[in-house]
Protein backbone atom coordinates (compact mmCIF):
# COMPACT_ATOMS: atom_id res chain seq x y z
CA UNK A 1 0.00 0.00 0.00
CA UNK A 2 1.39 3.14 -1.16
CA UNK A 3 1.65 6.42 0.80
CA UNK A 4 -1.38 8.04 -0.82
CA UNK A 5 -3.57 5.09 0.04
CA UNK A 6 -2.39 4.88 3.69
CA UNK A 7 -3.21 8.36 4.19
CA UNK A 8 -6.47 7.90 2.42
CA UNK A 9 -7.79 5.32 5.20
CA UNK A 10 -6.23 7.20 8.20
CA UNK A 11 -8.32 10.14 6.97
CA UNK A 12 -11.40 7.93 6.37
CA UNK A 13 -10.66 5.87 9.97
CA UNK A 14 -10.20 9.44 11.54
CA UNK A 15 -13.62 11.07 10.13
CA UNK A 16 -15.49 8.54 10.89
CA UNK A 17 -14.35 8.75 14.51
CA UNK A 18 -15.62 12.29 14.66
CA UNK A 19 -19.25 11.35 13.21
CA UNK A 20 -19.36 8.64 15.83
CA UNK A 21 -18.61 11.15 19.00
CA UNK A 22 -20.49 14.00 16.99
CA UNK A 23 -23.61 11.40 16.67
CA UNK A 24 -23.45 10.28 20.32
CA UNK A 25 -23.01 14.16 21.76
CA UNK A 26 -26.22 15.15 19.24
CA UNK A 27 -27.73 12.05 20.97
CA UNK A 28 -27.40 13.24 24.37
CA UNK A 29 -28.39 17.15 23.59
CA UNK A 30 -31.74 15.64 21.95
CA UNK A 31 -31.88 13.70 25.39
CA UNK A 32 -31.56 16.89 27.20
CA UNK A 33 -33.64 19.41 24.82
CA UNK A 34 -36.70 16.85 25.20
CA UNK A 35 -36.42 17.08 28.89
CA UNK A 36 -36.71 21.12 29.03
CA UNK A 37 -39.43 21.02 26.50
CA UNK A 38 -41.57 19.44 28.96
CA UNK A 39 -40.55 22.72 31.42
CA UNK A 40 -42.34 25.68 31.48
CA UNK A 41 -41.85 28.10 28.64
CA UNK A 42 -41.55 31.45 30.40
CA UNK A 43 -38.99 30.26 33.06
CA UNK A 44 -35.83 32.60 31.71
CA UNK A 45 -33.48 29.70 32.85
CA UNK A 46 -35.26 27.27 30.87
CA UNK A 47 -35.05 28.87 27.83
CA UNK A 48 -31.65 30.17 27.75
CA UNK A 49 -30.70 26.65 28.28
CA UNK A 50 -32.99 25.35 25.39
CA UNK A 51 -31.19 28.32 23.52
CA UNK A 52 -27.85 26.40 24.54
CA UNK A 53 -28.22 23.78 23.53
CA UNK A 54 -29.57 24.33 20.34
CA UNK A 55 -26.65 26.44 19.56
CA UNK A 56 -24.63 23.12 20.36
CA UNK A 57 -26.52 20.73 18.74
CA UNK A 58 -25.80 22.99 15.56
CA UNK A 59 -21.98 23.00 16.11
CA UNK A 60 -22.26 19.30 16.29
CA UNK A 61 -24.10 19.23 12.88
CA UNK A 62 -21.33 21.37 11.17
CA UNK A 63 -18.60 19.49 12.43
CA UNK A 64 -20.45 15.87 11.14
CA UNK A 65 -20.61 17.87 7.76
CA UNK A 66 -17.49 18.98 7.13
CA UNK A 67 -16.04 15.25 8.37
CA UNK A 68 -18.56 14.09 5.53
CA UNK A 69 -16.96 16.12 2.78
CA UNK A 70 -19.02 19.50 3.10
CA UNK A 71 -17.94 22.92 2.74
CA UNK A 72 -15.60 21.72 0.31
CA UNK A 73 -16.08 21.10 -3.56
CA UNK A 74 -14.76 17.94 -4.32
CA UNK A 75 -14.18 15.36 -7.50
CA UNK A 76 -16.32 11.69 -6.98
CA UNK A 77 -14.06 9.49 -8.65
CA UNK A 78 -16.01 6.51 -9.46
CA UNK A 79 -19.32 4.93 -8.74
CA UNK A 80 -18.12 3.17 -5.05
CA UNK A 81 -17.44 7.07 -4.12
CA UNK A 82 -20.52 8.53 -5.37
CA UNK A 83 -23.06 6.02 -3.97
CA UNK A 84 -20.48 6.46 -0.23
CA UNK A 85 -21.18 9.95 -0.75
CA UNK A 86 -25.08 9.68 -1.10
CA UNK A 87 -25.69 7.06 2.05
CA UNK A 88 -23.86 9.55 3.98
CA UNK A 89 -25.41 13.13 3.11
CA UNK A 90 -28.63 14.23 3.66
CA UNK A 91 -28.27 16.91 0.74
CA UNK A 92 -26.34 16.83 -2.09
CA UNK A 93 -25.67 18.40 -5.48
CA UNK A 94 -23.68 16.62 -7.89
CA UNK A 95 -21.98 18.28 -10.97
CA UNK A 96 -21.45 16.08 -13.95
CA UNK A 97 -19.23 17.44 -16.27
CA UNK A 98 -16.93 17.03 -19.56
CA UNK A 99 -13.54 18.67 -19.16
CA UNK A 100 -13.54 19.85 -22.61
CA UNK A 101 -16.60 21.34 -22.34
CA UNK A 102 -16.65 25.87 -21.36
CA UNK A 103 -19.91 25.86 -19.72
CA UNK A 104 -18.98 23.17 -16.83
CA UNK A 105 -16.45 25.64 -15.35
CA UNK A 106 -19.43 28.13 -14.99
CA UNK A 107 -20.66 25.50 -12.91
CA UNK A 108 -17.86 24.76 -10.84
CA UNK A 109 -16.97 28.32 -10.00
CA UNK A 110 -20.78 28.76 -8.90
CA UNK A 111 -20.82 25.27 -6.87
CA UNK A 112 -16.83 26.48 -5.53
CA UNK A 113 -18.66 29.51 -4.02
CA UNK A 114 -22.35 27.73 -2.60
CA UNK A 115 -20.33 24.90 -0.76
CA UNK A 116 -18.54 27.18 1.60
CA UNK A 117 -21.88 29.36 2.48
CA UNK A 118 -24.64 26.35 2.11
CA UNK A 119 -22.68 23.33 4.20
CA UNK A 120 -26.07 21.80 4.86
CA UNK A 121 -25.41 20.48 1.16
CA UNK A 122 -22.49 18.53 -0.20
CA UNK A 123 -21.46 19.90 -3.31
CA UNK A 124 -19.66 17.22 -5.58
CA UNK A 125 -18.24 16.88 -9.15
CA UNK A 126 -18.14 13.48 -11.43
CA UNK A 127 -16.66 13.43 -14.85
CA UNK A 128 -18.55 12.06 -16.89
CA UNK A 129 -16.44 10.67 -19.06
CA UNK A 130 -15.09 8.58 -16.15
CA UNK A 131 -18.43 6.84 -15.08
CA UNK A 132 -20.29 5.99 -17.98
CA UNK A 133 -22.24 3.60 -15.48
CA UNK A 134 -23.54 6.40 -13.71
CA UNK A 135 -23.77 8.51 -16.76
CA UNK A 136 -26.32 5.61 -18.07
CA UNK A 137 -27.88 4.62 -15.19
CA UNK A 138 -29.08 8.13 -14.05
CA UNK A 139 -29.92 9.01 -17.57
CA UNK A 140 -27.79 12.18 -17.78
CA UNK A 141 -27.97 13.12 -21.15
CA UNK A 142 -26.86 16.96 -21.24
CA UNK A 143 -23.50 18.49 -20.28
CA UNK A 144 -23.42 20.10 -17.63
CA UNK A 145 -26.24 17.88 -15.65
CA UNK A 146 -26.62 19.20 -11.69
CA UNK A 147 -28.26 16.47 -10.27
CA UNK A 148 -30.22 16.47 -6.74
CA UNK A 149 -29.41 14.03 -4.37
CA UNK A 150 -32.50 13.80 -0.85
CA UNK A 151 -32.17 11.28 1.19
CA UNK A 152 -30.31 9.26 -1.22
CA UNK A 153 -33.02 9.52 -3.53
CA UNK A 154 -32.32 11.23 -6.80
CA UNK A 155 -35.40 14.15 -6.90
CA UNK A 156 -34.13 16.42 -10.08
CA UNK A 157 -31.93 16.68 -12.94
CA UNK A 158 -30.84 20.55 -13.58
CA UNK A 159 -29.59 19.93 -17.37
CA UNK A 160 -27.71 23.33 -18.65
CA UNK A 161 -28.85 26.70 -17.87
CA UNK A 162 -32.59 26.59 -18.60
CA UNK A 163 -33.62 27.51 -15.19
CA UNK A 164 -31.36 29.85 -14.71
CA UNK A 165 -32.30 31.81 -17.05
CA UNK A 166 -30.72 30.22 -19.87
CA UNK A 167 -27.47 32.81 -19.28
CA UNK A 168 -23.90 32.18 -18.55
CA UNK A 169 -23.57 34.91 -16.08
CA UNK A 170 -26.09 33.74 -13.84
CA UNK A 171 -25.47 34.30 -9.89
CA UNK A 172 -24.73 31.33 -7.81
CA UNK A 173 -28.11 32.70 -5.61
CA UNK A 174 -30.16 31.97 -8.65
CA UNK A 175 -28.28 27.75 -8.33
CA UNK A 176 -29.16 27.65 -4.59
CA UNK A 177 -32.50 28.88 -5.37
CA UNK A 178 -33.21 26.39 -7.60
CA UNK A 179 -31.67 23.41 -5.99
CA UNK A 180 -34.57 24.70 -2.66
CA UNK A 181 -36.55 24.16 -5.03
CA UNK A 182 -36.58 20.45 -4.64
CA UNK A 183 -35.42 20.44 -1.05
CA UNK A 184 -31.42 20.05 -1.46
CA UNK A 185 -30.62 23.76 -0.43
CA UNK A 186 -32.06 26.08 2.28
CA UNK A 187 -32.52 29.57 0.55
CA UNK A 188 -33.52 32.70 1.90
CA UNK A 189 -34.47 36.01 0.33
CA UNK A 190 -36.30 37.08 -2.80
CA UNK A 191 -36.39 35.16 -6.07
CA UNK A 192 -33.73 35.96 -8.36
CA UNK A 193 -34.30 37.37 -11.08
CA UNK A 194 -32.62 34.78 -13.05
CA UNK A 195 -34.89 32.10 -12.04
CA UNK A 196 -38.27 34.23 -13.20
CA UNK A 197 -36.35 34.17 -16.74
CA UNK A 198 -36.16 30.52 -17.18
CA UNK A 199 -37.17 28.75 -20.63
CA UNK A 200 -38.00 25.50 -21.90
CA UNK A 201 -35.71 25.18 -24.64
CA UNK A 202 -32.21 27.52 -24.45
CA UNK A 203 -28.91 27.51 -26.75
CA UNK A 204 -26.61 26.22 -22.98
CA UNK A 205 -28.12 22.58 -23.16
CA UNK A 206 -25.37 19.94 -24.89
CA UNK A 207 -27.18 16.43 -26.01
CA UNK A 208 -25.03 13.60 -25.18
CA UNK A 209 -25.55 10.68 -27.15
CA UNK A 210 -23.60 6.93 -26.88
CA UNK A 211 -21.65 5.48 -29.75
CA UNK A 212 -18.83 3.12 -30.24
CA UNK A 213 -16.67 6.01 -29.09
CA UNK A 214 -18.06 6.83 -25.97
CA UNK A 215 -20.13 10.29 -25.06
CA UNK A 216 -20.18 12.67 -28.01
CA UNK A 217 -21.76 16.15 -27.86
CA UNK A 218 -24.49 17.61 -30.14
CA UNK A 219 -26.17 20.65 -28.86
CA UNK A 220 -29.36 20.99 -31.02
CA UNK A 221 -29.86 24.98 -30.28
CA UNK A 222 -34.15 23.40 -31.32
CA UNK A 223 -33.87 23.21 -34.54
CA UNK A 224 -33.40 20.18 -36.67
CA UNK A 225 -30.26 20.76 -37.75
CA UNK A 226 -28.06 17.08 -37.95
CA UNK A 227 -25.00 18.98 -37.70
CA UNK A 228 -23.17 19.06 -34.23
CA UNK A 229 -23.48 22.60 -32.80
CA UNK A 230 -20.04 23.55 -30.86
CA UNK A 231 -20.80 25.87 -28.26
CA UNK A 232 -17.49 26.00 -26.79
Amino acid sequence: MDSESIEAVVSEVANKAIIDHAKETERKLDEQLTKLENMEEDDFEVLREKRKLKLMKQQIQTQEWRANGHGTYTELSDQAEFFSAVKKSKKMAVHFYRPTTARCTIVDAKMEKLCASHLETRFCRVNAEKAPYLVEKLSIVVMPTILLVKDCQTVHQIRGFDEMGGTDDFHEDTLAYVMSLYGCCTFEGEVPVDATKSSKSGVNSINMAFSSKGIKEGGKFGNNSDEDDDIE
